[in-house]
């Protein structure tokens, strides 16, 4: 089965965020900004979406019997793990999701430890709740990383620190934590009784070879799986994620506070698309996607290892996007905003959005057509060498 992942769509006129930004852009710039694909989403979504349109009925949705099976079969063919239904709590989105657990799950002054470079959005949510960020810097080796476990176990054996996100695949990274990882993680919560909440929004784009272990498996006790399909089948612009939350006590206090909040009808288009997607359909579509998504990230490896030497990019582990290491170029923030915007014509996210860890980075979307990721590695192609000619 083929599909097309080579149609570039318009966002021209839909008040779309990517859209708006690309407009403001000169003609010849290659925007691959943002974790959103530019081509179309899967046609099994389409085609669901369109036929409930044409009904004309958009009301109160609840999350149903078939709603909820349909996430455990998905689960299940994706993840080779079977859920409980009871388990599963529909929520207005991951960062929504997040902000509520944690005001559930702390108290205002308390600390919030977060993996580095990480998701700005985290540090939104928690700096939004009167929270504190508390970073805990992943260790980077030639463009590898790991977790620094020991500066980990320090901060979550601080009492006020109740509450670790977790991004699994990580974002900017591209890193999937290993089952070994992620025990380890959950022994510490076991000891300091840390609520761990992980972001698993990226899981279906873990590339083999690299499986991404729900969080909550390996900690049913402590652990809050969060994931949608926003990033999977590019639905980012439709507030909706699901949690998984095993521990009936957490997720009692969890429901509590999102009811409080007034969670009521889950948006009715997203129901659609979720019953239309967590199918046999569905996954063969996402398999064909991390597979093209792969193929534009080897584009820009060759590349760098070829004619741009000083670059480095990170493994491509999961996520739709890549972490490109711009250091070795010996610039600054605004040379090396120059030379990808001015020289390069090329933009990207700024590492130093992820934290000062990611200063010296950039992370580029790889979910677009490969004529245009094409098209933005030649032309860095052609910034690098006028630049190392000119020296």
């Amino acid at each position: 089965m083929t599909f097309d992942f080579e149609t570039f769509v318009s966002r021209e006129h839909t008040g779309n965020m990517k859209g708006g930004m690309r407009e403001e852009l000169p003609a010849d710039a290659v925007f691959l900004s943002g974790a959103e694909a530019d081509y179309p989403t899967a046609p099994c979504i389409r085609g669901a979406a369109a036929r409930f349109a044409g009904e004309g009925i958009y009301g109160f949705t609840l999350p149903d019997a078939r709603y909820r099976e349909k996430i455990s079969f998905w689960t299940e063919l994706s993840r080779g793990w079977r859920i409980d239904t009871d388990s599963i709590v529909p929520t207005l989105g991951t960062i929504f999701g997040l902000s509520t657990a944690i005001r559930t799950f702390t108290a205002p002054g308390d600390g919030v430890i977060i993996q580095r470079p990480s998701y700005s959005r985290f540090d939104r949510a928690v700096l939004r709740n009167g929270r504190r960020v508390v970073p805990n810097p992943m260790i980077e080796e030639n463009g590898a990383y790991r977790l620094d476990l020991t500066d980990l176990a320090d901060k979550m054996a601080c009492p006020e620190n109740s509450l670790l996100i977790l991004c699994n695949p990580h974002n900017p990274t591209g890193k999937v934590f290993s089952e070994q990882e992620l025990t380890a993680i959950a022994r510490l919560a076991r000891q300091s009784g840390t609520v761990v909440f992980s972001d698993e929004i990226f899981a279906e784009t873990a590339q083999p070879g690299h499986p991404a272990v729900p969080y909550v498996k390996l900690d049913p006790e402590h652990g809050i799986t969060s994931f949608s399909l926003g990033k999977a089948f590019s639905l980012t612009g439709i507030n909706h994620a699901n949690l998984i939350i095993p521990n009936r006590r957490l997720r009692g206090l969890y429901q509590s506070r999102r009811d409080a909040e007034h969670f009521g009808s889950i948006d009715p288009f997203f129901y659609q698309a979720l019953t239309a997607a967590y199918s046999e359909d569905g996954w063969v579509w996402v398999r064909a996607m991390n597979r093209h998504n792969a193929a534009n990230y080897r584009l820009l490896e060759r590349a760098a290892a070829e004619q741009m030497p000083l670059l480095r990019l990170s493994p491509l582990e999961g996520t739709s996007v890549c972490w490109l290491d711009l250091r070795g170029l010996g610039m600054d923030g605004r040379q090396r905003k120059h030379f990808l915007e001015q020289e390069a014509m090329v933009y990207g996210d700024p590492g130093e959005e992820y934290g000062p860890e990611g200063s010296g980075f950039v992370r580029l979307n790889l979910a677009t057509p490969s004529s245009y990721f094409q098209k933005g590695v030649n032309q860095l192609i052609r910034a690098y060498t006028e630049r190392r000619y000119l020296k």
